[in-house]
């Protein structure tokens, strides 16, 4: 889970083409929009199933593994289709700029269709490593973000393109890339769970120390760090999903002792749990 991160500093630089408004996954729940999304929105669906409705349109139903391009303004609303206690699993990329409407007119045959990503996980890597760029970097990242969401586009048309073209192989990936994103991919799947560095170094098929300096080259922060914001993210999307959750209850979810998630909420945050919880009513029952 990526709780909703809001791209305060959007575009910041004015001449900036292309540019994220907001990031993130979830469960996904009902949502309305009667007069659509100021933004273009990118939507990919990892688990579950759930249905996009549009006026004049049938029904798009999103099965895990498949996209969905949705441009601005464009009245809608999407749920879940429950099955069982499958969750839906729902990615989402908002994004504006000069160059975001002559990019989807480019890309008119793939707009507003539920797409079956042959590359599905490496659009989801791209997403996750979007998410943890503004995350972890802020304003400084305009320009990055920028660059990564057009690589985005650039690898879902390179999916369409291979997938029309009955193309199986896929391009060579370098063996430190693969690593890396296994272990994103793992850390996102057992955040919250009592995961510890040498066990996802051991998965990936590299020593400890091997595969500390290639996540901090690559990622820009230590695992350990990465790991941590990725909880702190879902602690604050928990409080808001479920109002009134203990914060026993919240630490246990994000796979964190009590005593230590509240030390590091604070210092992550400046306010304890209490006080935040306090401090947005909505969040209380």
């Amino acid at each position: 889970m990526m709780p909703f991160l809001l791209a305060e500093f959007a575009n910041r630089e004015k001449f900036l083409p292309l540019y994220v408004c907001c990031v993130g996954s979830h469960e996904q729940k009902q949502l309305t929009r009667p007069v659509g999304h100021s933004a273009h929105q990118l939507f990919l669906s990892r688990g579950g199933t759930g249905v996009f409705r549009t006026e004049g349109q049938q029904d798009l139903v999103m099965t895990p593994g498949t996209v969905l391009i949705l441009p601005a303004n464009i009245p809608h609303s999407y749920f879940p289709q429950l099955t069982g206690d499958a969750m839906w699993d729902l990615g989402f990329i908002a994004f504006q700029g000069q160059a975001a409407a002559p990019l989807l007119e480019q890309m008119n045959a793939f707009v507003l269709k539920v797409l079956h990503a042959p590359n599905f996980q490496d659009l989801w890597n791209q997403l996750s490593s979007l998410w943890h760029l503004i995350s972890l970097n802020g304003e400084h990242a305009y320009w990055e973000t920028s660059k990564l969401l057009y690589d985005i586009t650039l690898t879902l048309l390179e999916g369409q393109t291979k997938f029309n073209k009955d193309y199986t192989s896929p391009l060579p990936i370098s063996q430190p890339n693969r690593a890396l994103n296994s272990a994103i991919k793992l850390i996102h799947d057992h955040y919250n769970e009592r995961l510890s560095l040498s066990n996802v170094a051991r998965a990936v098929g590299y020593s400890v120390q091997h595969f500390h300096r290639l996540f901090v080259a690559s990622v820009g922060v230590t695992p350990q760090q990465y790991i941590l914001q990725l909880r702190m993210r879902s602690s604050i999307q928990l409080f808001h999903d479920h109002p009134g959750i203990t914060i026993e209850k919240v630490a246990e979810r994000v796979g964190m002792d009590t005593s230590y998630f509240i030390r590091m909420f604070k210092r992550t945050y400046g306010t304890t749990p209490k006080q935040y919880v306090k401090g947005n009513d909505s969040l209380l029952l």
